[in-house]
């Protein structure tokens, strides 16, 4: 395995088994901790945790001239899945060197939601 700093500082926390990197990851994700990219360290955080949003976003990034199109078939596609479209960005073009791709933002939420 990749001996990368997170990595590193996983393996002094926790002596959890593991075959991957990416699964001893979620072992510490799911005792509460999560990697601090900017303090380059691992954090554990026992707050209680908020209760999850009715929402779902959906970020659709494709080259600019295919972003709208993609972007309406995603939005057909969930409403097959009983999902209703609350809100959909303009075209973001991404910057240099992925100048040519571009994003829209899309948010959703399940028919039977309270959200509105």
């Amino acid at each position: 395995m990749k001996q990368t700093k997170k990595y590193i500082k996983a393996c002094e926390i926790a002596t959890l088994n593991h075959e991957t990197q990416e699964s001893l990851y979620k072992q510490l994700n799911e005792l509460g901790f999560f990697w601090d990219s900017k303090l380059q360290k691992w954090e554990r955080d026992d707050r209680i945790a908020d209760p999850p949003s009715d929402l779902i976003r959906v970020r659709v990034w494709a080259a600019t001239d295919k972003v709208e199109q993609a972007a309406r078939c995603f939005i057909e596609s969930a409403q097959q899945y009983n999902l209703k479209l609350q809100e959909q960005s303009g075209i973001y073009q991404n910057r240099p060197p992925k100048q040519n791709e571009s994003r829209i933002y899309l948010t959703f939420t399940d028919r039977e939601s309270s959200y509105e």
